[in-house]
């Protein structure tokens, strides 16, 4: 359908921060139309899953490729309609990012070590799967979109946060963002 721009933080907290609704029916052609515009608009960029609030829809779909972990091959878009997390195994540090706030990432992230979910799929099959690692960081991170959560929210320590730059080597390394008035 279309490739959507997307809601950034800190100029759309507001709507990052609104909880969505669930989906009711499955049938619904603005439904059909979200998921193909959460699956464009995921196509063109370089993420691992989109969820409808950061297109500045507050309903509960969002659209993930598992096979994040280094093992794994990266499965096709999945559509999840409704997402609950069953059961969460204990939280780990790890990495974490969003396209809705770009050129940020941690390490400081705590997401638990696996999931269990259901969901529906797009064709309204139920779905409910165990998912690790990264994957289950993943879907965690999207439900938590879902929520009006974001990953800044759940940092360890907020100087824990880090930006690409250029070094004077001219390659690109990460730099903490609280050290990069002293870089300039």
């Amino acid at each position: 359908m279309a490739i959507k721009r997307l809601i950034y933080y800190p100029g759309d907290e507001a709507l990052l921060r609104r909880k969505s609704r669930p989906a009711a029916n499955l049938k619904n052609k603005r439904l059909k139309r979200l998921i193909q515009d959460l699956k464009d608009t995921l196509a063109s960029l370089p993420g691992a899953a989109i969820a409808a609030p950061q297109i500045g829809v507050h309903k509960r779909v969002t659209v993930v490729k598992f096979g994040q972990n280094d093992e794994d091959d990266e499965e096709p878009m999945l559509t999840l309609i409704n997402p609950e997390i069953l059961e969460a195994g204990a939280p780990e540090t790890g990495f974490d990012g969003c396209l809705s706030i770009p050129d940020i990432y941690t390490w400081d992230t705590p997401r638990p070590s696996w999931i269990r979910f259901r969901a529906l799929t797009e064709d309204g099959s139920k779905i409910a799967r165990r998912i690790e690692g990264m994957d289950a960081r993943v879907l965690h991170h999207e439900i938590d979109h879902l929520d009006g959560i974001l990953f800044l929210d759940r940092l360890r320590d907020p100087d824990e946060l880090y930006t690409p730059v250029t070094g004077e080597d001219g390659e690109s390394k990460m730099a903490r963002l609280r050290d990069l008035s002293r870089m300039a």
